[in-house]
């Protein structure tokens, strides 16, 4: 067994039997804020993706 299970973004464990022959899954819920559950979960663990900032370019004087 990995150290560390995969990350299961649209369900989640409901049930694992002692000897983990049997693993029950649930759908999970709708997010309220409207987020993909992926996106939901990144949040949860702090690893929520940055937005690209816009470069600002620099302004000139037109003269006409």
């Amino acid at each position: 067994m990995p150290a560390e299970g995969p990350e299961l973004y649209n369900v989640e464990e409901a049930y694992t039997t002692e000897n983990w022959i049997v693993r029950l899954y649930k759908v999970k819920d709708l997010d309220n804020f409207d987020r993909d559950h992926q996106s939901a979960m990144a949040f949860d663990k702090g690893t929520k993706k940055k937005r690209a900032s816009k470069k600002r370019v620099a302004r000139t004087l037109r003269v006409d």
